[in-house]
């Protein structure tokens, strides 16, 4: 199973009720979104025989973005800066706005997955990350006691 990891968040402030509403039922079915997590917008959808996690990123190149694997956690971060210089004739700015992203998403996995079993894509703003579902091997069936009469 998948399940968001933990963050602390440094944007209290700027909760809206609906952020603290969808914060209580991730903290109750086993996980949290804040501040940047909640930004990139993820699903996850169970298939036969994979995982395959949908996560919003408009506007990020595929430079941008990098996938880990670390103890049990796939993390998924992207940033990126975009420079918005104008100059006048003689170099000066007449406006200059810089914009800053910077968004990281952790998943809890099976702590025995391993890269090469991870394909991504990235395609008009969506990544695209399919984790294989590990096969279970059922236990041995107990052998079947006759009752004594």
């Amino acid at each position: 199973m998948l399940m968001p990891m933990l963050f602390n968040s440094n944007d209290m402030f700027d909760l809206t009720p609906f952020d603290e509403m969808d914060r209580m039922f991730d903290s109750f079915f086993g996980g949290r979104t804040t501040g940047n997590a909640a930004a990139m917008k993820t699903d996850v959808l169970e298939e036969d025989k994979d995982y395959r996690l949908s996560a919003e990123l408009p506007g990020f190149n595929k430079e941008d973005i990098k996938i880990g694997l670390e103890n049990g956690a796939l993390t998924i971060s992207a940033s990126h800066k975009e420079d918005n210089g104008e100059k006048n004739k003689e170099g000066k700015y007449i406006r200059r706005e810089r914009s800053v992203s910077s968004y990281q998403r952790s998943f809890r996995v099976p702590d025995d997955l391993k890269p090469e079993d991870i394909d991504a894509s990235y395609k008009d703003g969506v990544l695209t990350v399919i984790l294989p579902k590990k096969e279970v091997i059922p236990a041995k069936e107990a052998p079947k006691q006759i009752e004594i009469k």
